[in-house]
């Protein structure tokens, strides 16, 4: 019976026992009415506060993962402002088809007018099939072997393009002994990383194209990709992206 009680009576009607707590301002209620009360008196919108001020000793394990979507939620919004307040004047016609491209498909692109990487960017969009052909960077994790890619079609999958990495006969000797472990490991052994423009990297699935795989994600002029042995994943736990439904929600359908 004390369980049932554990409210106290409703702060509202103080008539019966409480049932609810609101997440924003915890005041206990019995009812929906007396929700809709309190809310109005109080001019509460019942939505938890969340930059509310917490104690260190109330400082839950629930409270440091609110926190970390929390922040990871500004920093894709800053994103997307930059990506939308981006002077469209001073990109060429071929980025401008690019991005905009990019953007019917789901995929956040930003693009950076005379920078360095700007300049190398080689990706470009074909109006006369529909499709985007992608510069890809391949950074192999743990040595100093980078391979460039590109006129990469976006219909392409991810394995497909990076299968002769994996073996032996691609590289010359100096380049054979560095690469041994993933040679080894083969693309099963593995996991694709993209970075993102805040520090952190998406996991990509190597069976996936490359258009499912940019969707719903930031690239910063062209996607620069990770790979890392499959023993070496817990290196980069905190470094993988949460992503949130911002931008699914706005651009809901996928070009095929």
């Amino acid at each position: 019976m004390e369980s049932k009680n554990r409210l106290g009576y409703c702060e509202v009607c103080d008539n019966d026992v409480a049932k609810y707590c609101c997440p924003r301002c915890e005041v206990k209620t019995c009812s929906l009415s007396c929700v809709n009360i309190h809310k109005k008196e109080l001019d509460c919108d019942g939505k938890k506060y969340k930059t509310g001020f917490k104690r260190l000793e109330n400082f839950t394990d629930a409270e440091m993962s609110q926190d970390y979507r929390l922040m990871n939620e500004f920093i894709e919004a800053v994103g997307e402002f930059k990506m939308k307040t981006q002077r469209i004047c001073n990109l060429s016609p071929v980025f401008r088809r690019l991005r905009y491209q990019a953007y019917q498909r789901n995929i956040r692109l930003q693009i950076l007018p005379k920078s360095t990487l700007n300049k190398n960017n080689t990706s470009f969009f074909n109006h006369k099939i529909n499709k985007i052909f992608w510069r890809i960077d391949w950074t192999f994790h743990g040595t100093d072997v980078k391979y460039i890619t590109h006129k990469v079609p976006e219909y392409q999958k991810i394995n497909n393009i990076v299968r002769d990495y994996f073996t032996t006969e691609f590289h010359d000797d100096e380049t054979k002994e560095k690469m041994q472990f993933y040679v080894s490991a083969g693309i099963k052994g593995v996991i694709f990383l993209m970075k993102t423009p805040y520090g952190k990297y998406y996991q990509l699935d190597s069976e996936d194209s490359i258009l499912y795989s940019l969707r719903y994600k930031t690239i910063l002029e062209y996607p620069e990709i990770l790979i890392v042995l499959s023993i070496h994943k817990d290196t980069f736990s905190d470094l993988l992206y949460i992503e949130n439904s911002t931008f699914n929600n706005n651009k809901s359908t996928t070009m095929t």
